[in-house]
């Protein structure tokens, strides 16, 4: 599902954070929805940044439910995604496998995962093979996430077993710590095993608040597959937001959260202008949400309603999309249609 994901994090085109700065930068601009109404602000605009009260003590939660979203869609990807049911043909279909296995060579079992794994462009991280419970071949990195299991068969019956996966743990941190724009660490058996906050804090509690390096966080844990058997827990670390936010409507956090994610994802895609199409499937991927680009009344790409505000709700095709909308290639611009 997430391709250009993957082929960003194999080229080593996931550069430095872009920083937690960004979301206040965009925080600061979502704030137009609380302003009285005035000539800068369509009238679909207005419904937004009136949708309750202030968030309160409801800020922390509301930017954690938009990175958690993020991050498990992210992880459902890389068990259930296009490149997953491909490689799986791939390993179910390998004539080389399925006659090693019928002859129980092992010499043969082992020269055909070894193939599989190291075929370009495919990608797949690990694999392991096993017959009547044990392993004969287990070829890849040490640190994975996501293993996918299925069996293996000739004419319907079962020869082996395998388990893969198409992402190591070093990936899966990259992508979500790059996208969100925030700090995690994986921990297997409570101890840490990677991650981007330094230095590595005891494994949190879900929502547990704690202070590293001078900067407080609230602890967002997350239970994932480790391979090939077992638990991985992923630690977020969202950052506390600032006090003048907890007294704007949720509406505009959560708006504000979602334009964060989606700078970020913009910045992975250099030169940006080049590579919309890519852009817009990852965002749209990990969001669930819309990508529409547009120079004035020209699209360049993306189905969206004829007329959209540059910040507001719209309605389209049945649904209620909040918009967050910014020009980073000027006079072109994206809307985002996120979710209200």
């Amino acid at each position: 599902m997430f391709g250009a994901l993957h082929r960003h994090a194999r080229r080593g085109l996931l550069p430095g954070l872009l920083g937690v700065a960004v979301l206040g930068t965009i925080l600061a601009i979502s704030f137009d929805f609380d302003l009285p109404a005035s000539g800068r602000r369509s009238g679909n605009m207005a419904g937004v940044g009136r949708t309750g009260g202030p968030c309160g003590s409801s800020t922390f939660a509301t930017i954690e439910a938009v990175d958690e979203s993020v991050a498990r869609r992210i992880y459902v990807a890389e068990l259930r995604g296009y490149e997953v049911r491909a490689n799986i043909a791939h390993i179910a279909g390998s004539a080389e496998l399925l006659a090693a296995l019928q002859s129980a060579d092992q010499t043969a079992v082992h020269a055909a995962v070894h193939a599989i794994v190291y075929t370009p462009h495919w990608h797949i991280v690990r694999l392991r093979v096993q017959q009547k419970g044990h392993v004969l071949a287990d070829i890849g990195g040490p640190d994975i996430i996501a293993p996918v299991s299925g069996t293996l068969r000739v004419k319907g019956r079962s020869v082996g077993s395998f388990t893969m996966s198409v992402q190591d743990d070093l990936g899966y941190t990259k992508l979500v710590s790059r996208f969100i724009g925030v700090p995690l660490d994986l921990y297997r058996n409570g101890s840490p095993v990677m991650g981007t906050l330094q230095p590595p804090p005891a494994l949190p509690g879900n929502g547990e608040t704690l202070t590293v390096a001078h900067t407080k966080y609230q602890a967002l844990v997350l239970d994932t597959k480790a391979f090939p058997t077992g638990t991985l827990k992923v630690a977020l670390f969202v950052p506390e937001p600032a006090k003048a936010l907890t007294g704007r409507s949720c509406a505009v956090v959560r708006n504000a959260a979602w334009g964060s994610v989606a700078t970020h994802v913009a910045a992975r895609f250099t030169p940006l202008s080049g590579q919309y199409g890519d852009f817009a499937h990852t965002l749209q991927g990990i969001s669930g949400g819309r990508v529409l680009i547009r120079t004035g009344s020209v699209r360049l790409l993306g189905a969206g309603p004829a007329h959209l505000p540059h910040r507001g709700i719209v309605k389209y095709q049945g649904k209620t999309w909040a918009v967050f909308s910014w020009a980073p290639l000027p006079p072109a611009r994206i809307y985002f249609l996120t979710p209200a």
